[in-house]
């Protein structure tokens, strides 16, 4: 038996054909994300993209997770509540048919803070399971960098609570539609650079910090090409100072220029990291979510 995963984000279609012993036999990607889809005509774009897979298997369920579960998406998924393991995100998961067959959309995670306030992942939920598992760990500290970026704390195979930073998004406003990123030349990397603005960010209120991009600029003690490096390393030094402290590794989930910008930050701070592969994760994730929903379908291994 196989089964059709989908990670279905506000850009990106991403969908997987996986065996039951959790080989993928075929991809489909696409710019199809909720975004671009209209008149709520979600089943269109995945029988579309997926219609070949469909035809061969008519018994094979689908999976979706991701920001299809968000309001706006295909059915809004209500968030499961922390702390939960990968059984209790599979059982909070709306269940639909799809092309006549069994579906289901992850409902993501929301928890609560110490002042009372809430923060919610959809998507990274799958992505946490899937990397902890992988490794083999049921303790982990986990970041996931990105436009929301969000550092998770699993305990017991279950996670128990998580922050979102939304350093991607302050930074491309920052850098594209502000005074502060104006004098900015380019996006070139500069290390010594970042690194100064992770110690800046890291000591300093972030609504100050900031400003020091353009104020360091204007008085010549920073280059115009180096001042997006060092605004980037700023928002990502005011993130970690207000990271879930912890004496262990730290599990990286990202790919490319946060990959080696976190990185960077961490060991600067003398963390330890072990860099994951998030599509890897998530893949290992959906696996996970599949056989809880499923499992006379789709057995676990021995």
């Amino acid at each position: 038996m196989q089964f059709i995963a989908v990670d279905w984000g506000s850009s990106r279609f991403r969908a997987w054909r996986i065996e039951a012993d959790g080989q993928i036999r075929d991809t489909r990607e696409s710019a199809q994300g909720l975004k671009s889809v209209t008149d709520g005509g979600f089943e269109a774009v995945l029988t579309g993209a997926c219609g070949s897979w469909l035809e061969d298997s008519p018994e094979s369920p689908v999976l979706m997770s991701g920001m299809i579960g968000a309001r706006g998406g295909w059915i809004e998924a209500p968030y499961c509540p922390c702390p939960a393991d990968m059984q209790a995100v599979g059982a909070a998961a709306v269940k639909l048919t799809v092309a006549g067959r069994p579906a289901a959309i992850l409902p993501g995670a929301t928890c609560t803070d110490t002042l009372g306030h809430a923060d919610v992942m959809r998507g990274e939920e799958v992505q946490i399971f899937g990397a902890a598992a992988t490794l083999g760990l049921r303790d982990a500290v986990i970041c996931i960098p990105g436009t929301h970026a969000k550092w998770a704390a699993l305990e017991g195979g279950r996670l128990t609570g998580f922050q979102t930073h939304v350093t991607g998004e302050l930074f491309a406003l920052l850098r594209g539609q502000s005074l502060v990123g104006a004098l900015a030349e380019g996006d070139a990397e500069d290390p010594q650079a970042f690194l100064a603005g992770v110690d800046h960010g890291r000591a300093t209120p972030a609504a100050h910090a900031v400003f020091a991009a353009r104020a360091d600029t204007l008085n010549g003690r920073l280059a115009p090409t180096s001042a997006s490096a060092f605004l980037s390393g700023v928002l990502i030094g005011n993130e970690l100072a207000a990271r879930p402290q912890t004496g262990g590794e730290v599990l990286l989930l990202a790919t490319g220029i946060l990959a080696e910008r976190y990185g960077l930050a961490l060991d600067h701070l003398g963390v330890a990291t072990r860099l994951v592969e998030a599509k890897a994760a998530t893949r290992a994730g959906q696996i996970m979510a599949a056989r809880s929903l499923w499992p006379e379908r789709l057995p676990a291994r021995p």
